[in-house]
Parts: C-alpha cells; sequence; structure tokens
C-alpha cells in the first residue's frame, strides 16, 4: 500500500446519486397502476425557476453562530467565532477573516486530504461578497472568523458555491447576534446559446441557479450577491464572455429570485431563535 493512503479513512464511492421516485397515478385502478413521471423530481425547471433551498441555524453548539445550507447537490456549513478582541495593532473597525475549505468527498474526482483542499480565491471572493452586510464599523478592536467546509459541490464550476456559501454566511452571522446592514444572499445565472459555434438565429437562454451540467454548457455565468432589504448589490462576479445587455437581464433575474430566498433565509433564522428561546425556557424549568 502507498504510503500516502491513510488506513483510518474509510474509502466511500466516488459518486452517490440519490433515488428517483415515480408517484403512482390516483386515477388507475388494479394492480396495472399507471405511473406518472413528475418533471421536478428529474431536475426539469422552469428557466426562472430557482431550485428547493434548505437552511438550518444553530447546529454547531461551540461556535457563537452556525448554519447549514443545501441548494440541489451543495450541502455546506458554517461557523462563525466572534466577535472577540483582536491581538495588536489597533484597528477602529472589526475586521473578517474567512475561510473556506473542501472536504475530501466534496466532489468528483475525490479530493487529497492536503492542504489544497481550499481554493483561496473562492475566500476572497465570498469575502468581498459578504463585506458590505457587515457593520464592521460597530466593532473597534474586534476580529469575526468565518469557517466554511464545503460538504458536496457541482464541479467544475463554484458560482453555485459561492452563491450558497454567501447565503449560509449571513445565516450563521445572524445567528450569533451580530449587527448587519441586511441578510445577504448569493444567486447565479448562466447563459448560452451566444457562443460563436451557435445557430445564427439562436436565442440567448438565461438559466436560473443552473446546476454542474447546465453550469459547463454555459458561456457566461453571474454570481450576484444580494441585499434585498435594502435593494442593493453588494458584488457581482462574472464568468466568460458576456454582452452589456445579457449581464442586465441576468442581474435582473438574480436580484428578483433573491427575493425568495431572502424569505426562507429570514424564515430558518426566525425559526433558530425559537429553537434557543423554547431550550432555554425547558432548561429554566
Amino acid at each position: 500500500m502507498s504510503a500516502n493512503v491513510d488506513r483510518r479513512r474509510i474509502l466511500g464511492p466516488e459518486r452517490s446519486f440519490p433515488p428517483v421516485y415515480a408517484p403512482v397515478d390516483a386515477t388507475a385502478s388494479g394492480s396495472g397502476a399507471k405511473l406518472v413521471q413528475d418533471e421536478s423530481m428529474n431536475g426539469e425547471r422552469a428557466n426562472g425557476e430557482m431550485r428547493p433551498l434548505f437552511i438550518k441555524t444553530g447546529l454547531i453548539s461551540q461556535a457563537n453562530g452556525s448554519g447549514y445550507i443545501e441548494c440541489g447537490a451543495v450541502k455546506i456549513a458554517c461557523a462563525v467565532y466572534g466577535p472577540r478582541p483582536k491581538p495588536p495593532p489597533y484597528s477602529p473597525e472589526g475586521t473578517l477573516n474567512l475561510e473556506v475549505k473542501f472536504a475530501p468527498f466534496a466532489s468528483h474526482p475525490r479530493r487529497a486530504p492536503l492542504r489544497d483542499t481550499e481554493p483561496p480565491h473562492l475566500s476572497h471572493l465570498l469575502h468581498s461578497h459578504l463585506l458590505p452586510a457587515l457593520q464592521l464599523h460597530t466593532l473597534p478592536k474586534s476580529s469575526i472568523d468565518i469557517y466554511l467546509l464545503v460538504l458536496q459541490s457541482e464541479s467544475p464550476s463554484i458560482e453555485s458555491v459561492l452563491a450558497s456559501g454567501l447565503t449560509v454566511c449571513a445565516a450563521a452571522v445572524a445567528d450569533a447576534g451580530i449587527a448587519m446592514n441586511g441578510l445577504a444572499v448569493g444567486t447565479v445565472t448562466s447563459l448560452s446559446g451566444t457562443a460563436t459555434d451557435s445557430p445564427p438565429n439562436a436565442k440567448p437562454i438565461i438559466q436560473l441557479d443552473p446546476d454542474g451540467l447546465q453550469a459547463r454548457a454555459a458561456d457566461a455565468r453571474v454570481t450576484v450577491g444580494c441585499l434585498p432589504a435594502l435593494d442593493a448589490l453588494s458584488d457581482v462576479w462574472v464568468t466568460g464572455e458576456v454582452t452589456v445587455d445579457n449581464l442586465i437581464s441576468m442581474i435582473n433575474e438574480c436580484t428578483q429570485a433573491s427575493q425568495s430566498a431572502h424569505a426562507t433565509l429570514a424564515q430558518a433564522i426566525l425559526e433558530g431563535e425559537q429553537n434557543k428561546t423554547s431550550g432555554m425556557l425547558v432548561g429554566g424549568t
């Protein structure tokens, strides 16, 4: 056996697939009931439809705030520590330290359990998207440390990881009770049908919240950080070539879709606070 293989690790399968269920038609009778195919279970969505979003806060008891998100095949856990005293030199504003790590099994092919499991540029991008949402001027001589662990991603695109990471960061920061300008939400759109080898009369197609296959086939992808409560953008990241008109249309799609994601995020934070309150009451009695 090679010396680089960790004998303590249980190597799982390289890829896994969720089961797809076909509901039985209620109008059919007898043993020959007709199976009805559900498009949503096969991942087929309209261009303006986002995938279901699941957010949960307060999962890591040792952290000041935490969150977990699932969107499609992307699964991310986030922990927030702080605000806590920052070592010298003195700073009139608080500092944000953000780090993104990928689990070895987070993508295909499987990553090696080494120090190269973090793409540094993803941490920088997420830092710039989240920074406008924080009120660091109220935290002098303090620091906020945010750690994200990507449990599953959609290779080779990282736009979905960036968008989901921004949303779960906002959930974890709110769970920690840190002042914010507004809840930040990340959304992604892809553009196809604009390449030089496309048919001459082909109309550009904008897909909201693309999955891995759609992102791989796209000519351009746009990730937008939104503050829906303030009707503002925190940052925009563009991958590929896109015209100004198409870029504006893609940003508009993201801002409109951020409203529903913002409602889901706010509801998850509210439920997390209610669970904390009920836990304190039970513990007190």
